[in-house]
């Protein structure tokens, strides 16, 4: 019998350390390193406290990190250990560190486990099924009543200093973590000292990065520094000998305010690159309150550049209700998106070829949210005066540029903590 033990929580999340996983019932998830090497030091010492110091070299043996790198996987390790209060599972002991101190130690049979899961399988697609069939006949309408519910992303967030350079790293797996850090590290070891703030991010079929310089005394974004950046994957070479070339595309000021169209609240400028070269692009945000604490009401008109005439056209419009929350927010705080309206103002989508240059994919993939009335969520990563980053999983990385009139740029300080 292939016995193993496994440490169960009082979360009733149980912690199989050969494997890396954590199981419920319903559910396994694998655990990165980081949080791996970290859970089981805990274990290993739950008779005493264990220190931050401790925890960091377990946690990254190989470079050093600092406390916010430990910060985050303690974070995670609290979601995905289902704790309703904090220190249900994982205690925080104030200037010392952390400390587990309830589990018991189980063995379990992986073989009759393993033959139960497909076991399972077998029910389980019994069940969907008969689910689907009852879906067909009731999913037409349905999303009419109620929006598509889809929960957060709880992304693998990871940290490291290159030089004077901080750069955050934001994937989905591990295979997408080492990717990231080998093509920064090509990159920008070259500029150590720079004094950037750095943010990538990768999606199945994207990159995504954006980055600011720094004013060392408040830590904060110099003011016209900040780029950012969506790339095709095999694009990532023409990326590189832009920031090699030092050929930086920043905001230019465009004047699009007609008797029709009032001043934006806050604006984006997005740079994409792809094989057909580079295309820029403007969104102007309108945000409304509504009444309602953290709801706003949320539009924007998208532009990009006319290759021919270097001109800005519309691209799309939409329509969007918003809720900003920070409860059990991996980042600064969540924003939550409800969809109303979208609408093609460049070409019908129909008439779009399959092989849509990368700018072209962001609108695409909103028409099926809209289409499906599907919930999504952006994630606030920097918050200071009048600028913000946020990360949407189908655009990417941007900075939101506010006007002292936006209602996020008006939310008090104590939100953000």
């Amino acid at each position: 019998m292939a016995n193993t033990e496994q440490i169960r929580f009082k979360t009733k999340v149980c912690f199989i350390a050969s494997q890396g996983v954590l199981k419920t019932s319903e559910s396994t998830l694998k655990l990165n390193l980081s949080e791996q090497y970290i859970l089981s030091h805990l274990i290993e010492n739950h008779s005493t406290p264990v220190t931050k110091d401790d925890l960091l070299k377990v946690g990254w043996p190989d470079r050093i990190v600092t406390e916010a790198s430990l910060f985050q996987v303690i974070r995670a390790l609290r979601v995905k250990l289902n704790e309703k209060n904090k220190g249900d599972v994982i205690e925080t002991l104030p200037r010392v560190g952390y400390q587990i101190r309830e589990f018991t130690r189980e063995e379990v049979d992986l073989t009759e486990q393993k033959a139960n899961n497909v076991i399972r399988k077998v029910n389980k697609k019994t069940i969907i099924s008969l689910g689907i069939i009852t879906t067909i006949v009731f999913s037409s309408c349905a999303w009419y009543i109620s929006p598509s519910q889809i929960n957060p992303t709880n992304f693998l967030i990871e940290h490291e200093n290159i030089g004077s350079n901080n750069i955050t790293f934001i994937t989905k797996n591990l295979e997408q973590q080492v990717d990231l850090r080998n093509k920064a590290k090509a990159i920008f070891s070259a500029q150590a000292d720079k004094n950037q703030k750095i943010y990538f991010y990768k999606s199945h079929d994207y990159y995504s990065i954006a980055w600011c310089q720094i004013m060392v005394d408040t830590n904060q974004c110099k003011p016209r520094t900040d780029f950012s950046y969506k790339i095709a994957p095999d694009a990532w070479g023409k990326f590189v000998q832009n920031i090699v070339d030092n050929k930086k595309r920043f905001h230019e000021k465009i004047e699009n305010i007609s008797d029709l169209m009032r001043e934006p609240l806050s604006i984006v400028y997005r740079s994409y690159i792809s094989n057909s070269g580079m295309i820029s692009k403007i969104s102007n945000f309108y945000i409304s309150p509504t009444g309602k604490s953290n709801v706003f009401d949320y539009s924007k008109v998208n532009f990009i550049t006319n290759g021919e005439t270097g001109r800005y056209q519309a691209l799309s419009l939409s329509a969007e209700s918003l809720t900003v929350t920070k409860k059990d927010s991996q980042f600064i705080a969540t924003l939550k998106i409800t969809p109303k309206v979208f609408h093609w103002a460049y070409q019908n989508n129909t008439n779009l070829s399959n092989n849509k240059a990368i700018i072209f994919s962001n609108d695409d993939n909103q028409t099926d949210m809209y289409k499906n009335n599907n919930i999504h969520y952006d994630y606030i990563l920097v918050a200071q005066k009048r600028l913000k980053l946020i990360l949407n999983e189908n655009s990417g990385l941007y900075w939101l540029h506010s006007s002292r009139n936006n209602p996020l740029t008006l939310l008090p300080a104590e939100h953000y903590k």
